[in-house]
């Protein structure tokens, strides 16, 4: 099972003609599929089951769905291009969210949200509880990594092609991205400050990168074949009690050293 909470359950009468719907129009991908009746798709940390009539105890009919995803507007533009029915174009919402809703082939509604303000209920009309602030103080503390490169922008272009990763922000040689969720930033090279030059200039890094993901052997083909050099292939490690880790690791073009392995570590009992 995956680490989602809540995992909705939906029907439709083909699941194969569903999943390829979902995949091409949401950019679902499947975490597993058994038959051509069930499977779990993934979207940015989340997970819905797609199932048949026949074969679930899942109740049939039209559901709702709410998902977050870091760019609302690029989800929708390839939603409607690949001719998803929209219900409502993308627009901006008081409480800090960017939304639009779109309906899939077996009538189901999903909306799609980024966030891109932080309001407290209380500004627009709601009221906090205690759960909000439980999950404020939690999230107060962040670890991210940043990665100095020769060129920020010509960087930007191979992590989009390489990783997939999507843009947060750009302030001008300083870059947010982040891939399936997961946040780190560049910064172009400082000629003033020879403290933050890159391993290229420098000739040398002790600093690696950890990517958790759920498929590692595809995911790290994609770095590879956009030109990164191939540290080591993904292969199984047993350093968790009855946990088996597939890890493998790239280095990419600005000397940056990553490691790609599935979540087993995050999830291990330590």
């Amino acid at each position: 099972m995956p680490p989602s909470t809540v995992i909705p359950e939906l029907v439709y009468e083909d699941v194969g003609e569903a999943i390829a719907w979902l995949c091409d129009k949401f950019g679902l991908r499947v975490r597993w599929q058994t038959g051509d009746h069930r499977a779990q798709l993934w979207l940015n940390g989340g997970t819905v089951v797609v199932t048949e009539p026949r074969a679930s105890k899942a109740l049939p009919g039209p559901q709702s769905l709410l998902l977050r995803v870091p760019d609302v507007p690029a989800h929708y533009e390839r939603a409607r291009e690949r001719g998803a029915k929209i219900l409502e174009e993308p627009r901006d919402f008081p409480y800090g969210e960017c939304q639009y809703a779109a309906e899939d082939l077996g009538g189901h509604q999903w909306g799609f949200s980024q966030s891109i303000a932080d309001v407290a209920p209380e500004e627009w009309g709601g009221t906090s509880g205690p759960a909000l602030h439980a999950r404020g103080r939690c999230a107060d503390t962040h670890l991210s990594v940043m990665l100095i490169v020769p060129d920020a922008e010509t960087a930007i272009s191979w992590y989009r092609t390489a990783l997939g990763a999507t843009e947060l922000w750009d302030l001008g040689g300083v870059v947010g991205l982040q891939v399936q969720g997961a946040p780190f930033f560049l910064r172009e090279v400082n000629p003033h400050n020879p403290m933050e030059d890159s391993p290229q200039a420098v000739g040398a890094t002790s600093v690696r990168v950890e990517l958790f993901v759920d498929n590692p052997d595809e995911v790290i083909q994609r770095p590879v074949a956009a030109g990164a050099t191939l540290r080591s292939p993904i292969e199984d490690h047993h350093h968790f009690p009855e946990t088996v880790h597939r890890q493998g690791g790239f280095c990419d073009p600005f000397g940056h050293n990553w490691s790609v392995g599935n979540k087993s570590p995050l999830q291990a009992r330590l």
